[in-house]
């Protein structure tokens, strides 16, 4: 029989007063704040240049640069539905770890692994959505070391992480996605694979823009994770998340903070988790995926947002396949008004 591993997050109640759950959720985020790191605190303005446009089949797929700080620049590619009348929700569509990147979210490269097209299927459902680069690939791939090496951005950085830079950089392509003529910014979504899945969490209980999220392979427990040590490595020229957390993770002690804390703190905007149990390469540990549920949505239905929060569990490995993707897609348009949008 199953016994509870993981502290419970959020004392149950069944009238909750706005001041309790406010104070609950900011000193959440204000952990997760510190385990990012010290980054930047202002954005530059949104400078958006069109670099190329390429017109396909129901849609215009256009390269976008922008500006994230003096000396570095994002890129992303942005696809407008065809016969626009008006603004459009949205999705930003994060990638998983892949040397492909943005182009992964378009279904072409080498390796687009789960991101596989997600940009496309979105557009051809009528949201515009935008795939950026991360730092550490595609265009933006490190020059000195191969994608996804950290070492140049902690030489950099010291004091800040991987993650905390991720989120940084994922709020300022919501700038951008926002301030276009196309886009309904009050209708903003993101879902993401693996990187891109914790990546949406991450960026969701940060910036709430985001209306929608949905997160593919991209959570765990960290007090529970036989594999949390991925999460912090030490080895050279390995990505690291979050280098505060080695200290806890060599000593045993619990973290400062846990994911299933961090995709609480997204109630009562809408969020769905899709996992694999059983055979996921990444998250190897499934028995307290139940319980990670049970603990969200205990504190989605304490705020009043029941049926806001839903997981979706199978055994298709480590993967974004098409039944899955059929459900966030399916997800995103409800959750954002697409389809009552479409019929008017």
């Amino acid at each position: 029989m199953y016994q509870p591993q993981l502290p419970d997050i959020f004392e149950q109640s069944d009238d909750i007063r706005p001041t309790d759950w406010a104070t609950w959720r900011a000193d959440v985020l204000d952990r997760f704040v510190d385990l990012m790191g010290e980054g930047p605190t202002e954005r530059p303005a949104p400078n958006a240049r069109i670099e190329d446009e390429i017109q396909q089949d129901g849609y215009l797929q256009r390269l976008v640069a922008y500006d994230i700080d003096d000396d570095d620049t994002g890129w992303a590619w942005v696809l407008v539905p065809d016969g626009l009348e008006q603004p459009r929700p949205a999705v930003l569509c994060i990638h998983g770890t892949t040397a492909d990147a943005k182009d992964a979210c378009l279904g072409v490269g080498g390796h687009p692994g789960g991101s596989n097209g997600i940009a496309v299927h979105l557009c051809k459902r009528g949201f515009v959505t935008m795939a950026p680069d991360h730092f550490c690939a595609g265009q933006r791939a490190p020059k000195e070391h191969a994608p996804y090496d950290t070492t140049e951005f902690y030489e950099r950085h010291p004091n800040w992480s991987e993650m905390g830079k991720d989120v940084y950089d994922h709020q300022q392509a919501l700038d951008v996605l926002c301030a276009m003529d196309a886009v309904d910014s009050q209708h903003i979504g993101c879902i993401g694979h693996s990187l891109g899945g914790y990546g949406t969490v991450f960026l969701a209980a940060m910036d709430e823009r985001v209306q929608a999220a949905v997160s593919s392979c991209g959570i765990t427990s960290w007090h529970v994770d036989p594999a949390r040590d991925n999460w912090s490595r030490t080895a050279p020229g390995r990505y690291k998340h979050f280098p505060k957390l080695l200290p806890y993770f060599e000593a045993g002690d619990p973290p400062p903070v846990d994911i299933p804390e961090i995709m609480a703190a997204i109630a009562p905007r809408p969020l769905l988790n899709l996992s694999a149990v059983g055979n996921d390469s990444c998250f190897p540990i499934f028995e307290p995926f139940a319980e990670i549920y049970w603990q969200v949505e205990r504190v989605y239905k304490a705020v009043g947002a029941e049926g806001e929060f839903a997981c979706y569990f199978h055994s298709e490995t480590h993967s974004f396949n098409a039944p899955n993707r059929g459900l966030a897609y399916t997800w995103l348009q409800l959750k954002l008004g697409l389809e009552e949008l479409i019929r008017l």
